[in-house]
């Protein structure tokens, strides 16, 4: 929180932040820059940075989809594996079909198509379905 992020922005192509709260991820989604941490993430998106965010899988459940997936970042689950945030009204098997394994978080409204659960049972991809 104390560093010099614009020195640090110049030396690395990458900043990854392992398991975000969820106060600081709902910052991030209303694109507040009233916290440290928050504003830090921001300006890493402005010098172009790739940022990587590990989030906890008891947050999945509750997170604010449509407004993280608009943003460019980068989401893992706290083992590695990939995590996508679909913020669209239909899953279908053109979003499934060239992830290879982790999960995929839909809005509670959101419609799987049978073509596309089937894709994710084949390739191991667990989708979530927020509440």
């Amino acid at each position: 929180r104390d560093a010099d992020c614009p020195a640090l922005f110049c030396q690395h192509a990458s900043l990854r932040i392992l398991l975000i709260d969820l106060p600081l991820l709902g910052q991030l989604a209303d694109a507040e820059t009233g916290d440290a941490a928050a504003r830090k993430i921001h300006d890493a998106l402005a010098f172009g940075i790739r940022v990587q965010l590990s989030l906890h899988s008891q947050l999945l459940p509750v997170i604010p989809v449509k407004k993280l997936a608009r943003l460019p970042l980068v989401f893992t689950d706290e083992h590695g594996l990939p995590l996508v945030l679909h913020a669209g009204s239909v899953l279908s098997y053109r979003d499934v079909a060239l992830l290879s394994r982790g999960r995929v978080v839909v809005h509670r409204k959101c419609i799987v198509t049978a073509m596309a659960r089937d894709a994710a049972n084949a390739r191991n991809i667990q989708l979530i379905k927020q509440e």
